[in-house]
């Protein structure tokens, strides 16, 4: 079983790569951001964690977390971010653990963690290889500022909390520059592969 750590900025186009090795190569892939929304749901241990933690406010009407204020307080407070970091990420790395146990069981041969703080982390010992997606910094504002309904000034500064793309691509062991298009990720994903996994 060879195990791949992508990650990549916001934005930047980590589902496309994770799809383009789902159905082009048969990898078995975990995302770790639905990992992370399954718990936040009510009754889940995020949820709890985190009501018990910022209070009732942030919670909904209806009884939900209200994800675009957890998101503010995450990107504009460095604090509350590390604390977020310093409970999910134990509990998330459980759920990891449990996904790679259940590959191996099944005899997976390629494995895909989706992970976008995989270094922040420090699950790099996870895996065998990691890949790094990065993008034009433009572009990466403008599908954050379409996909959320930001402002351009709300997605730089989610960008600029995390770590940025160079170094991303600087400490993974695989760069894939995301071009908008899955024949391009397809071409580079097996120049990384070939010899290797095929």
């Amino acid at each position: 079983m060879y195990i791949i750590g992508l990650t990549g900025g916001i934005s930047c186009g980590k589902s496309a790569v994770a799809e383009t090795l789902r159905r082009y190569f048969g990898a078995v892939t975990l995302d770790i951001d639905n990992v992370t929304q399954w718990l936040t749901e009510p009754g889940g241990e995020l949820f709890e964690l985190y009501v018990r933690h910022f209070g009732k406010y942030v919670v909904t009407r209806e009884g939900f977390l209200n994800r675009r204020l957890i998101g503010e307080i995450i990107f504009n407070h460095p604090d509350e971010r590390a604390w977020i970091n310093s409970v999910a990420h134990p509990i998330l790395l459980n759920h990891a653990r449990d996904f790679l146990v259940d590959c191996q069981a099944t005899g997976a041969r390629l494995v895909v963690l989706e992970v976008p703080l995989l270094f922040e982390a420090g699950w790099e010992h996870l895996v065998d290889e990691t890949s790094a997606v990065y993008t034009k910094r433009n572009t990466q504002i403008r599908r954050l500022m379409l996909r959320d309904s930001l402002t351009k000034q709300q997605a730089t500064t989610r960008i600029n909390a995390q770590m940025s793309s160079q170094e991303l691509r600087e400490r993974a062991d695989v760069k894939i520059k995301n071009l908008g298009g899955y024949g391009s990720i397809r071409k580079q994903i097996w120049a990384a592969l070939r010899g290797r996994i095929f």
